[in-house]
């Protein structure tokens, strides 16, 4: 027998589905085992009855339970068509905020060019020491520029 923790029934913040307890079938086996087991002795069949008839409250409970805790889910109250309008609205964020980034990425880009054109005209005005270290932040920048963009990618293919 399953004991379910009643102080979380009583919590009345979202689940997700997968909190959702909804293992029914040991139970059912058990009720439909006891009940297809053929007792000769009398007071076996009415011990195995009392039995039978507590795994069936018991089974009662855990759907009490499965109904209150499906009553919890996000998004539960919303109808068919609310629920396809508010996949379309989020379709459309997220296609905008995709579409966003990709120009954010195409700017830094264009940016990363142009600080590297510039900076190769300025080399010849720079002492040595200067020009490492600018090159080395070069170096870095483009790593830097090389992640954020392949982080990007996988954000857009997700």
């Amino acid at each position: 027998m399953d004991n379910t923790d009643h102080s979380e029934q009583n919590n009345f913040s979202p689940l997700t589905v997968q909190e959702v307890d909804v293992d029914f079938l040991p139970i059912v086996y058990e009720i439909i085992r006891s009940v297809e087991r053929d007792f000769h002795d009398n007071s076996a069949k009415v011990r195995e009855s009392q039995d039978c008839s507590l795994k069936v409250l018991e089974l009662q409970r855990k759907f009490d339970v499965a109904r209150s805790q499906i009553k919890r889910l996000p998004g539960i109250e919303y109808n068919k068509q609310d629920q396809l309008k508010q996949f379309e609205i989020l379709s459309t964020q997220l296609r905008l905020k995709r579409e966003l980034l990709q120009r954010y990425l195409r700017r830094a880009a264009q940016l990363a060019v142009s600080v590297f054109f510039k900076g190769k005209e300025k080399i010849s005005d720079i002492d040595p020491g200067k020009l490492n270290r600018f090159l080395v932040f070069l170096r870095k920048f483009r790593e830097n520029l090389r992640e954020g963009i392949n982080d990007a990618k996988r954000q857009l293919k997700k």
